[in-house]
């Protein structure tokens, strides 16, 4: 992912590799500008990406930001 933003002219900069507690790839990407506090945390899944967004506070950076965890709704 971080070669594809490159090739795009994303900063390499503002990409983050996550630790990977659940045994899959998660990176944070810092889309701040200005007074904007906008992340995405991005995580590789078997079908394709889950994209979560999030705000971090200017100052911090985004790899310092703790997510709840979102469980999903039991469906019985």
């Amino acid at each position: 992912m971080r070669d594809r933003l490159a090739s795009l002219k994303y900063p390499a900069a503002r990409v983050h590799r996550m630790p990977d507690f659940s045994g899959e790839p998660v990176a944070r990407l810092d889309l701040r500008v200005g007074a904007e506090h906008l992340a995405l945390e991005v995580t590789d899944i078997d079908s394709g990406v889950l994209v979560r967004s999030f705000g971090a506070p200017l100052g911090v950076s985004v790899t310092e930001v703790r997510l709840k965890p979102q469980l999903d709704t039991p469906t019985s």
